[in-house]
């Protein structure tokens, strides 16, 4: 497929994932019953799961753009939908429905009374934000706006432990944010625009330049940080712990993406004239942060926890594969990206029942096998899609990763492939830990057993259906990120579906006698 021939359309539908949990958000701040703030919530996280669904599929074409106002970019705000953003948009709407399925099914008065339903609707507007927008600047507000909701999900509730963790989340973000304001101002100084399309035709034209190269650096740091790369990631292995479990699980599997799609789509689509010094922080990052995450999982012992852990170290993959620099590799990334969401949606879900079940966040329970056994196969299955063993759908694309990282050719791709291998074996051993640990053996009898309602448990195994689904279409799978990976090989139609086939329509420059002197009277 040639991507300068994709059509391109205008259209309302890029802002339908993101008004849908807006307005509906809203209305849940209204004084209601909680059976019609549930099935409101419920109703909005579907619609928006639907829309962009419907977005997806229109996106397999070409690109969708709407434009605010009717203004043309790159002088008005414009959302612009292709194949990489419609399917993030795809995977969040997903993890939305999840979570607020699990929030419905965890009745919580204090938090539910203090709006926990509208603010994790405000949480899916963020997100469909961010994967939609064309623009640095809105792109900023889109991760403000995840910021004041995800900031005060974490600390509803007001613990000691929700406090600390919720004060460092904030101050880690709160900087990475005013790093992003830093670089907007660069690149508009720099560039003259902060339109993505824009930014990518100036920055191509002016060719390889210092002041760019320092933009896209400075990007960098700061989604690196939203990502929890390695060190700028400190914050998260304690805050996703210290929220409800519906809360962490959307956390764990979308938020920390988000960072990394930002990172796709800036050295993709904007700045891709020069990658060498990108490709090369990223390669670096991701060979430490992969580590780091699974010998992070290794050292702890609470459920959330190490599963944090794992977050991290998927993170350290997605930055690997995208450092590699090969259009192999991003086809392997954006595979793994998929299934690195569900799975970690799976097992913090697994773990919500574990914990519930149990009663304590530590994994040493033991003899719960006798007790939930489907839920124990469900955490064998998505353990062997973590750690990247076969059948799982894990091992396919960790296999794709790990051969475009040989076929990379430098000490540093091999060090990383290296580091990607090892991190694999102790995520395994992590994750076979936590199943020996909890499900097998015989289960004290002093200890009880709390009883787990359907509903609590059905999402975590709805989750995992979907894991083992990845297995088994995983052909489909690397068939969209092959297309997709080939429509962000070049950003000409990006280009053109925001800009247009003609010259932007300039306003002229003031000359300074556009105020005419009236004539004389007769």
């Amino acid at each position: 497929m040639n991507p300068e021939s994709t059509a391109v359309v205008t259209s309302a539908l890029p802002l339908a994932p993101i008004l849908t949990p807006l307005g509906l958000g809203l209305l849940l701040l209204l004084p209601m019953r909680r059976r019609w703030r549930v099935s409101l919530a419920l109703a909005s996280a579907l619609l928006t799961l639907i829309f962009s669904l419907l977005l997806m599929n229109s996106t397999m074409g070409g690109m969708l753009v709407s434009e605010l106002g009717g203004w043309k970019a790159p002088f008005g705000i414009v959302m612009a939908a292709d194949r990489l953003g419609s399917f993030m948009s795809v995977l969040a709407a997903l993890c939305g429905v999840f979570t607020v399925w699990l929030m419905a099914a965890q009745p919580d008065p204090v938090r539910e009374r203090h709006h926990s339903f509208a603010l994790t609707s405000f949480l899916f507007v963020g997100v469909q934000l961010s994967f939609l927008t064309g623009d640095l600047f809105n792109l900023f507000v889109a991760f403000e706006v995840m910021l004041v909701a995800s900031y005060a999900l974490t600390v509803l509730g007001s613990t000691r432990e929700q406090l600390r963790e919720g004060f460092r989340y904030i101050v880690m973000n709160l900087s990475a944010s005013a790093l992003l304001v830093v670089a907007c101002g660069l690149a508009y100084g720099t560039l003259g625009t902060l339109n993505f399309a824009h930014l990518a035709q100036r920055s191509a034209a002016l060719g390889p330049n210092t002041t760019v190269t320092a933009v896209g650096v400075l990007l960098l740091i700061v989604f690196a940080a939203k990502g929890a790369l390695f060190p700028l990631g400190f914050w998260l292995p304690g805050t996703y712990p210290a929220v409800p479990h519906a809360t962490g699980a959307f956390f764990g599997a979308v938020l920390t993406k988000v960072g990394l799609y930002a990172l796709i789509r800036v050295f993709t689509t904007v700045f891709n004239q020069d990658p060498q010094l990108p490709d090369t922080l990223l390669l670096l990052l991701g060979a430490v942060t992969m580590l780091y995450g699974a010998l992070g999982a290794v050292s702890q012992r609470e459920w959330r926890r190490i599963l944090s852990f794992t977050v991290v170290g998927s993170v350290g993959y997605l930055a690997y594969g995208l450092g590699l620099g090969s259009p192999d590799a991003l086809r392997a990334s954006l595979a793994y990206l998929a299934v690195s969401v569900v799975v970690t949606l799976a097992m913090f879900l697994i773990a919500a029942v574990a914990e519930r079940a149990s009663g304590t966040r530590l994994v040493r329970a033991r003899g719960f096998i006798e007790f939930l056994p489907l839920l124990a196969a469900c955490f064998l299955l998505c353990a062997l899609t973590v750690a990247g063993l076969p059948p799982s759908a894990g091992f396919v694309v960790k296999f794709d990763l790990i051969r475009a990282g040989l076929e990379g050719g430098t000490a540093l791709a091999y060090v990383a492939t290296a580091s990607a291998l090892l991190s694999s074996l102790i995520t395994l051993y992590a994750l076979l830990r936590v199943w020996s640990g909890f499900f097998w053996g015989r289960h004290p009898q002093d200890e009880p057993v709390r009883r787990v309602r359907w509903p609590e448990r059905l999402p975590a195994y709805l989750a995992s259906a979907l894991v083992a689904a990845l297995t088994l279409f995983a052909g489909p799978l690397l068939g969209h990120a092959r297309g997709t990976a080939d429509e962000l090989g070049s950003n000409a139609s990006y280009i053109l579906g925001v800009l247009g086939e003609g010259p932007l329509d300039l306003p002229p420059p003031p000359r300074g006698d556009e105020v005419q002197e009236p004539e004389d009277a007769p």
